[in-house]
């Protein structure tokens, strides 16, 4: 016989009562008399619930058909105001199904449970259905009226197992109908498909991904759902991890896995969440984005760990995009993913989406279903399954274990921002602290907060990991005025808060960035301070937003392809992955040298050599890391190999030991630039540029030029290179000036044997 384990929940409350209570009686009488009762077949428990529930025989106290018949007969009403199903369905879950109690789970028996009710619950069913679901039991439901069966279908494995009787006397309708069921599960012929096991909420990382076209009305429904989800979990890297992101035709990112790891911090964040404009979504460009942008280790997924990820889809109308490819890269990754949508919304395209089918909820009333979301909410809290190692291609995986920088951040306190705009600041930061690895020997963090004043909010070494700097941020509250000293607050950080004292590891190599967030204009001298800054060694990225000048924001940045600017505060969270690869590129750069080839350095030219290898020494190079190039010039330019000539550190330095004298009369550098320009630093010639790769140029000269120097070098800055000007001899030291970025990136010394101090300035610069 085919083994099953068999176990009745029968109501036994007042909402039963004694008159009725031989109808369910005889109804499990009858069930019984026709099922293949043995110890190898299948195995019959009961139990009675009304305000607590009474086991009355286990799965391996009888054997016999007949005991268990005369078990059933003896059944008396026990009678109760209460009917708490959910402590029952806990009781079933903990004592009935264990190998003690004669259950047979572990030899690979089939665990039915057969709830027969009368009225709703008077507890809270929700914690004994996930145990029982955990447990892998099969739910069958025989409902007597309305609310009986509207309950039992939201206990029952599925709707389909509820049989409903308007009446006790119409009970025996219900025979065949069960026995059908109960000897299916036994024989196998009915085999319930369910990839997933059930489990209570506790690890697991949730993703809403929320189409942003449906309206104010709509958004805010689903805001509040997710707040309300929000509220009654725990969350925390070692609970429930909710990231959101936004779609029309493209995709914004709201929030990762790891933003906020508190609710507090979370639910605040949550006014980020708005309608916007269109007509058009990319639902399958926006699966893409989820799954190459937010399943990822790095911005919190813990797929690796085997935590359950899933995914609620939230949209209102059909794509305009193939949602095939991208639903299947998902569902390869084990990712739950479930479908929400609106009558607009396509049906088979969102069943084609959710794993499984069964996951599709599809509503006339959108808000309607997000107020009695039931479903969607047990789902999202109970579903999982078999995880899978997350994709490590280098393309999309960001290698945030090579990062060693010391970052802090300076805010805007003052009424430019104001705390209506606060929420957008505080999620930046996060969402870029959250992509990095905080500890002493990787990245460290500070924050300052400046308007009329700077104030320290904490030091690059008061915090030494990602959970304590992110709850400090969350918890930044704006000092207010009107008054915005920016200069001052920048000159306040170059000496407090990059000093050794207060944890800053320059002298250990870190590079040490400061990035600069504000809502309003310039209300002092903060240009020189800039210039300070980079002196110092400083990498100074801008982010702004409100009345901030972005003219004047791209000449406080270290260069002007760091500063980053936003219409709105709202866009500033998603602006963190846009900053990312600049912030955390220590090996991608573009070096060239332009050095004097004329006849008049012969005697130096063995310098000049040591001087290149000197500075490259520190440098990565490599084809996807730090690219060199070296041209000599005097009349005319003489390139000695491109940016894309060697792939290796080795072989540039073969080629730098090997180099020769072009020889000439004289220098044409103005020339010389234009030509850098125009051909070294080109895409064909191997500039990274488009690909937002710094541009770095070392201009070497030991003569005045006989051209002018200041348009093309200008013209250079303008395209985002970063020259540094180094003169010997008889070099012109305006000229010089006027190459570099800026004069603290001049310098002239009387000989050759003087360069070697001006290697640290280069070092820093470029690293």
């Amino acid at each position: 016989p085919d083994s099953t384990d068999l176990i009745f929940l029968i109501d036994g409350s007042l909402n039963v009562g004694a008159a009725n209570f031989p109808y369910v009686r005889d109804l499990v009488t009858r069930l019984v008399e026709r099922l293949s009762v043995s110890r190898d077949g299948i195995r019959v428990a009961l139990v009675q619930y009304n305000a607590d529930p009474q086991i009355k025989f286990y799965l391996n106290s009888y054997y016999e058909k007949s005991s268990v018949l005369e078990a059933v007969k003896g059944l008396s009403f026990s009678g109760d105001d209460e009917s708490n199903l959910g402590a029952a369905l806990e009781e079933v879950a903990d004592s009935l199904l264990g190998e003690s109690a004669g259950g047979r789970a572990e030899e690979g028996a089939p665990q039915v449970l057969v709830v027969i009710s009368a009225g709703a619950s008077s507890d809270d069913t929700g914690a004994g259905h996930r145990a029982v679901i955990r447990a892998g039991v099969v739910t069958l439901g025989v409902a007597v009226g309305a609310d009986a069966a509207a309950e039992l279908e939201e206990v029952a494995t599925d709707k389909s197992f509820v049989l409903k009787a308007d009446s006790f006397r119409d009970l025996t309708a219900a025979d065949d109908n069960l026995y059908g069921y109960i000897n299916g599960l036994a024989t196998r012929s009915i085999i319930f498909h369910n990839e997933f096991t059930e489990v209570t909420v506790g690890e697991r990382d949730i993703i809403f991904l929320i189409d942003s076209t449906m309206g104010t009305a709509v958004i805010n429904t689903v805001k509040e759902y997710i707040r309300r989800f929000v509220s009654t979990k725990e969350i925390g890297p070692n609970a429930v991890q909710v990231g959101i992101a936004q779609f029309a035709t493209d995709t914004r990112l709201v929030m990762d896995l790891q933003t906020h790891a508190t609710k507090e911090s979370l639910l605040s964040s949550l006014a980020t969440i708005r309608p916007r404009q269109g007509q058009t979504i990319n639902i399958g460009a926006a699966l893409d984005f989820v799954r190459l942008n937010m399943l990822r280790p790095e911005k919190g997924s813990r797929m690796g760990r085997g935590v359950p990820q899933l995914l609620l889809l939230i949209v209102s109308k059909r794509s305009s995009d193939s949602v095939a490819g991208p639903a299947q890269a998902l569902e390869n990754l084990r990712v739950l993913t479930l479908a929400a949508g609106s009558r607009a919304a396509a049906e088979a395209e969102l069943k084609q989406i959710a794993f499984p089918e069964s996951m599709v909820f599809i509503s006339k009333d959108f808000r309607q279903l997000f107020r009695n979301a039931r479903e969607i909410t047990d789902a999202l809290s109970t579903l999982s399954g078999r995880m899978v190692e997350p994709p490590t291609d280098p393309i999309t995986t960001v290698q945030t274990q090579r990062v060693f920088r010391d970052i802090v951040f300076l805010v805007d306190g003052s009424n430019y921002v104001g705390s209506n705009n606060l929420p957008f600041v505080r999620d930046f930061m996060i969402n870029i602290v959250n992509q990095l690895n905080i500890s002493p020997e990787q990245v460290q963090i500070g924050l300052m907060q400046f308007a009329e004043e700077p104030r320290i909010e904490f030091y690059l070494n008061t915090y030494d990991n990602k959970q304590d700097v992110v709850e400090k941020i969350s918890q930044l509250r704006l000092t207010g005025g009107s008054v915005l000293n920016t200069g001052a607050a920048m000159s306040y950080a170059l000496d407090n808060m990059f000093q050794t004292s207060s944890g800053s590891r320059k002298l250990q190599g870190a590079v040490q960035v400061l990035i600069l967030i504000t809502g309003g204009p310039l209300q002092d001298d903060a240009r020189n301070e800039a210039d300070r800054l980079a002196v110092g060694s400083i990498l100074t990225f801008t982010v702004s937003s409100g009345q901030a000048d972005q003219e004047e924001m791209e000449k406080i940045a270290f260069i002007p392809t760091l500063a980053y600017h936003k219409q709105s505060f709202f866009d500033l969270p998603a602006l963190a992955d846009d900053i990312m690869p600049s912030l955390i590129s220590v090996v991608e750069r573009d070096v060239a040298f332009l050095i004097d080839g004329t006849d008049g350095v012969r005697g130096d030219f063995p310098h000049i050599r040591d001087f290149i290898l000197k500075v490259i020494e520190p440098l990565d190079i490599g084809f996807n890391k730090v690219r060199v190039s070296v041209v000599q010039h005097s009349e005319r330019p003489t390139p000695v190999f491109y940016l894309n000539t060697y792939q290796t550190k080795e072989e540039v330095i073969r080629a730098i030991q090997g180099m020769a004298l072009a020889g000439g009369r004289s220098l044409n550098t103005g020339a010389a630039l234009r030509y850098m320009k125009a051909t070294v630093m080109s895409d064909s010639n191997g500039s990274r540029a488009a690909q937002n790769v710094p541009q770095f140029l070392i201009v070497l000269a030991a003569d005045r030029s006989m051209d002018s120097v200041k348009e093309p070098a200008g013209e250079l800055k303008t395209d985002g290179v970063v020259p540094f000007g180094v003169g010997v001899k008889n070099a012109d030291k305006k000229q010089i000036e006027a190459i570099a970025h800026n004069p603290s990136f001049a310098f002239n010394v009387k000989e050759f044997r003087e360069l070697e101090p001006i290697l640290c300035s280069c070092w820093m610069g470029l690293i």
